[in-house]
């Protein structure tokens, strides 16, 4: 007779949850990784446009072209400034599903333990069972040589 844990079904059951929870945790985690990415962007293209300010100060500007300067550093403020609140809400639901995950976990390591009692109590008992079956074996053969 072959190894049956009763609790099977559910083992299998948390296993996947534990997987979509790790490919969430990874998925979020590379959410996280482009945020930053695009916060870099932009403090490189401020950066950028801050040099061409400063090269351009001791020609003469027209109004026009400063003003589209201001604008477009002020959008990258802006820009940068929400990137910073989503890094930080990102940064949250990272922590969130690695808790996630680490609960997962522990609930898997609980059944796993559990089919590791059953299992060797199984094996204890299949054991037992054999030692019967060859001391008859054993008893049979003796009880047939006094004959």
């Amino acid at each position: 007779m072959a190894f049956d844990f009763k609790l099977q079904k559910l083992l299998d059951y948390r296993d996947s949850q534990k997987s979509l929870a790790q490919e969430e945790l990874s998925r979020r985690q590379r959410e996280l990784l482009e945020i930053e990415e695009e916060l870099k962007r932009l403090e490189h293209k401020s950066e950028q446009l801050l040099e061409f300010h400063r090269g351009r100060q001791v020609e003469k500007i027209d109004v026009f072209a400063l003003m589209s300067i201001e604008s477009y550093r002020t959008f990258l403020q802006e820009r940068f400034r929400c990137k910073k609140q989503e890094l930080g809400q990102s940064q949250e639901q990272v922590e969130k599903q690695r808790q996630h995950v680490v609960e997962s976990w522990k609930g898997c390591q609980v059944l796993e333990k559990l089919k590791e009692k059953d299992l060797g109590r199984y094996t204890r008992e299949e054991n037992a069972k054999e030692q019967r079956f060859n001391d008859e074996i054993s008893l049979y053969g003796y009880l047939r040589k006094e004959k």
